[in-house]
């Protein structure tokens, strides 16, 4: 964990003024090259580096800004942890991702939700089931992690593939997919989400 100490007001500011440009930019879209490319200007950008740099050296202030904020982005646009409410756009939440796979009348439990991958337990208050979800991509750890749950559990664990605008699973790569879950007793959905207004957004202009 970075050591720099800042003020908590004043990291309130850089969070908001980082994750309205992470919006802005679309990170999850751009290349690790082009993600690279951001974080120097993030530390020439006055409003970032500028500020950062007052309170510790350069190789804190890029650690920072990898490990706090960016690390928790992708998390934040599921509406997942604690920077929620600094992400300007995100997706439904849990609940879409759970009634995809099991039905209306099921939620995640309280409590349950984790990460790598991010998964939850689905209840509707009788029965629970192991749910996880991820872009095309983590389909393989997507596939590991729900098999490990299919050892012990009595329903067969759910994996929910996602997409969002911009973003498809080709027709071959859905059929494999779809043959690699029934082989291994797991169930697959693939749904196909659209970000909505963050209700929980606090805004990001620095003169706020």
């Amino acid at each position: 964990m970075p050591s720099m100490q800042l003020p908590t007001a004043l990291r309130d500011i850089l969070l908001r003024e980082i994750y309205q440009q992470a919006n802005d930019l679309d990170w999850e879209f751009l290349s690790n090259g082009e993600k690279t490319a951001q974080y120097r200007k993030w530390i020439e950008d006055p409003k970032v580096g500028g500020v950062l740099l007052s309170h510790g050296p350069e190789k804190d202030a890029r650690v920072w800004i990898k490990d706090v904020p960016m690390k928790e982005y992708a998390r934040a646009q599921e509406g997942i942890g604690h920077y929620v409410r600094y992400a300007v756009n995100r997706f439904r939440g849990p609940e879409e991702i759970v009634q995809a796979a099991c039905g209306e009348g099921w939620s995640p439990l309280p409590g349950s939700l984790g990460e790598k991958p991010n998964h939850c337990i689905a209840t509707d208050g009788e029965e629970s089931r192991y749910v996880c979800w991820g872009r095309p991509g983590t389909f393989r750890d997507l596939i590991w992690a729900a098999v490990n749950e299919a050892i012990e559990a009595k329903r067969h664990p759910a994996i929910v593939i996602t997409t969002r605008d911009g973003e498809t699973v080709s027709t071959a790569d859905r059929a494999r997919q779809i043959k690699v879950a029934e082989h291994c007793g797991v169930s697959l959905t693939h749904l196909h989400r659209t970000m909505i207004p963050n209700p929980d957004y606090v805004g990001a202009s620095l003169e706020d």
